[in-house]
């Protein structure tokens, strides 16, 4: 049986696609927005025997995972970046440690979040887009974040090894998968 990890889903549209798309996992699904994880439980009501909500922060979830508790695929779209670099970097060194690779296939760590290109046209209206959107995220939801963490430092120092990156809108944008290879491919 394969398991997941899915950290502020929001409304649950990806998550009732995983769901559908791989019969045999179980969701860990953490959100702190308890009209969310209704949102994402009525969404994904066909599944709810393979889905556990849990109304908490992906901190405190994080730490109270037992040590034997393992995942298979981790996923935060668009939730990383609503962390300071310390409270990721914290996060990552917590959670890494849940992902586990089988024998014979690896542990998933997949992310979407938003992104300012290193070079090029789109640098500058990335840099404007992404500011205005912490602006307003913090006159709506009093986040405190004030621009985008590195996730790629931590990622790599917890063992993973960015496989997929892809950059669309120009840029604006990144989804990357990153894994921990199984033991067979070590």
């Amino acid at each position: 049986q394969k398991s997941a990890l899915v950290l502020g889903d929001g409304d649950g549209r990806f998550l009732a696609r995983l769901l559908a798309a791989n019969p045999a996992i179980h969701v860990d699904a953490v959100d702190t927005s308890r009209t969310m994880l209704d949102l994402l439980e009525a969404r994904c009501k066909p599944y709810a025997v393979r889905l556990h909500t849990h109304h908490t922060t992906a901190r405190a979830f994080a730490d109270s995972l037992p040590p034997t508790r393992h995942y298979d695929l981790i996923v935060t779209h668009f939730f990383l970046d609503c962390l300071t670099q310390p409270a990721l970097d914290t996060l990552i060194q917590t959670l890494a440690p849940h992902l586990a690779p089988t024998a014979t296939s690896p542990a998933l760590w997949l992310l979407s979040d938003f992104r300012i290109p290193p070079q090029g046209p789109t640098r500058l209206l990335a840099r404007a887009l992404v500011r205005t959107l912490y602006l307003a995220f913090r006159l709506l939801t009093n986040l405190r974040t004030t621009h985008l963490p590195d996730h790629a430092t931590p990622l790599t120092a917890a063992g993973l090894t960015l496989t997929t990156p892809h950059h669309p809108l120009t840029g604006i944008l990144t989804t990357e998968l990153w894994c921990r290879p199984s033991e067979s491919a070590i």
